[in-house]
């Protein structure tokens, strides 16, 4: 499956203003540049993700959707999943979603990355915390962007692609660019925009230099 992981959006329906401002956003952040979705709403139940879910899935076209954590709503949605290193099991995940979905994992160490089993490897990773972040709560200091460069270096010597994540915006997603990332992972800079799709846009050219 060829993805364009260029510009990876996160929803935050707590930054977007409330759970319904959340599909509209994605739309627009869409309509922007934004190449890849990722639901991610740590209190809602699993029947208001399915339901965001199916909603996004009918406007996003092409671009791919992830949901974050809930493997069996993905499955029964039809979407690719991303899980945290506490969420569960790698060959869990992959047993329950089946071998057709794509899945994502949260790495932040060298150890971590190092602990995936090539026989069984995430099809992407995020790697971060780049830069320290207020969005994700106890998320740990930011590891900068030369560590997190080396971490996707690494990853791509393994042949998994890797997208930066963690504290990126417009002003520093510049030195990003020209590492092995094949992407950067964004939160607050668009859930939080007033225009997601200029936002999107800005972000998306200065990932490219």
């Amino acid at each position: 499956m060829n993805i364009d992981w260029t510009l990876y959006l996160i929803t935050d329906p707590e930054l977007a203003g409330g759970r319904d401002q959340v599909v509209p956003i994605v739309q627009e952040a869409v309509r922007g540049g934004a190449t890849v979705v990722q639901l991610r709403d740590k209190d809602a139940n699993d029947e208001e993700i399915e339901a965001t879910a199916r909603e996004l899935l009918e406007v996003l076209g092409d671009v791919p959707l992830f949901i974050n954590d809930r493997v069996e709503v993905a499955a029964k949605v039809g979407c690719h999943l991303h899980i945290g290193q506490d969420d569960m099991d790698f060959s869990q995940a992959r047993a329950l979603l089946g071998p057709c979905k794509l899945i994502g994992l949260s790495v932040g160490t060298q150890q971590e990355l190092e602990a995936i089993d090539p026989q069984q490897a995430p099809d992407v990773i995020g790697i971060g915390p780049v830069y320290s972040t207020a969005t994700k709560k106890n998320a740990p200091a930011g590891i900068g962007p030369d560590a997190a460069g080396r971490l996707a270096t690494a990853a791509r010597e393994r042949g998994i692609e890797s997208v930066a994540i963690g504290g990126i915006k417009a002003h520093n997603a510049h030195e990003l660019s020209g590492s092995d990332f094949a992407g950067i992972c964004v939160v607050s800079d668009i859930m939080t925009a007033d225009d997601p799709a200029a936002a999107a846009h800005n972000l998306k050219e200065a990932y490219r230099g």
